[in-house]
């Protein structure tokens, strides 16, 4: 069994009127969630690997989520792709940058998270993944097989 964490970035500070949406920082209770969820999943899961937009708020939270595991710099990947990903673009990241994960978290953002997560389990609950929030996804090697081929 190989499981996927789907986690979107924790709650961003609106775009200031000079400022783009790629910048938005973390507020003070992004900060709090994503440290809780942090703590969270350090206490159940053996993170090897985590693939991250590079926009400010969801680099903030995989450098937070990172520090809480501790996971090593060279298993943090920033992957430009997921910005503004649709589920096709995030599939296709986790088959690029999976390397021999066995247990892989993706930090990202809605709807793309969500939609894959509904694209993965067939339900309909996985329409809405709140900031700071994640989904663990167990998958069978012909699951994980599905994701990870190019």
């Amino acid at each position: 069994m190989r499981e996927l964490i789907l986690m979107r970035h924790a709650e961003a500070l609106p775009a200031a009127i000079d400022a783009d949406d790629f910048s938005r920082p973390l507020s003070d209770a992004g900060r709090a969630a994503a440290a809780r969820a942090a703590r969270e999943l350090a206490g159940s899961a053996a993170i090897e690997r985590v693939l991250f937009s590079p926009a400010r708020r969801t680099s903030d939270t995989a450098a937070i989520v990172a520090g809480e595991l501790p996971l090593e710099r060279a298993r943090l990947q920033e992957v430009p792709e997921l910005y503004l990903a649709t589920p096709a673009a995030v599939r296709a990241a986790i088959a690029r940058w999976h390397g021999d994960a066995r247990t892989l978290l993706i930090v990202g953002h809605n709807p793309s998270l969500s939609e894959l997560g509904g694209d993965l389990t067939g339900k309909l609950a996985h329409t809405h993944l709140p900031t700071a929030g994640f989904w663990r996804l167990r998958l069978d090697d012909d699951a994980w097989q599905s994701l990870t081929r190019p």
